[in-house]
């Protein structure tokens, strides 16, 4: 039975967003990190709304970047700058730079699942589902949002919020749905948490446009 095999990517005390998945597909287990499908949305979406267009790693001019992106790629382990060319998508770059990139813009990356049983990359095949300890991480971390990637991933959000004993309803919005527990959750602080639909490419009735609609949100938060 496949074990999801990263841990939360980008999570540091300055994270303020959690977007969660289901779990990985194929490409992202073989290439060893997130939304690796070449069609899966998910690295353009974000390129998209924070407008990053020159990914091109330069610690000596520091011409090309914003300070924070210029100290989150100094913080990375990723040694081998000379590599990285100007003007490659975000999601051609290297984990580092993607790394980089989510710390740069508070954002942290995990999936739902931990174990399951899975026919290829199908999120409708997946069962004897064991959830990650989601709640855990929160407790110690400043994450104000959590954002829900896809319809497979809020229905398995609510069972794990179900099961822990904080049922949700939901709120429904022209580009997004909002999950509400009906009973305060154990944080030191506020979590909203958002639905938002699939950047995979099965989520063939969303157009990049459109999936930008709705992920738009994450700049307001």
């Amino acid at each position: 039975m496949p074990i999801h095999p990263f841990s939360p990517t980008g999570l540091n005390e300055k994270t303020k967003i959690l977007i969660l998945g289901s779990f990985p597909s194929i490409a992202s287990r073989e290439m060893g990190f997130y939304y690796a499908h070449p069609q899966n949305r998910f690295w353009k979406v974000l390129e998209a709304l924070f407008q990053e267009k020159n990914m091109e790693l330069n610690f000596i001019t520091q011409t090309n970047f914003t300070k924070p992106l210029v100290s989150a790629l100094q913080n990375t382990t990723f040694h081998n700058i000379a590599e990285h060319k100007q003007n490659i998508p975000l999601h051609k770059q290297t984990i580092a730079i993607k790394t980089a990139f989510l710390k740069t813009h508070f954002l942290a990356l995990w999936d739902i699942v931990h174990s399951c049983e899975i026919q290829g990359s199908s999120d409708s095949s997946l069962k004897n589902i064991v959830f990650n300890d989601v709640f855990s991480s929160l407790h110690s971390s400043k994450i104000q949002n959590i954002c829900l990637n896809g319809t497979k991933a809020s229905i398995l959000f609510k069972t794990y919020c179900k099961n822990l004993g904080f049922p949700l309803k939901i709120e429904t919005y022209p580009y997004y749905k909002i999950f509400i527990p009906t009973k305060p959750l154990k944080f030191s602080h506020e979590i909203r948490i958002f639905s938002l639909p699939s950047t995979s490419p099965a989520n063939a009735k969303y157009n990049l446009n459109n999936l930008l609609d709705s992920w738009k949100i994450l700049k307001e938060m």
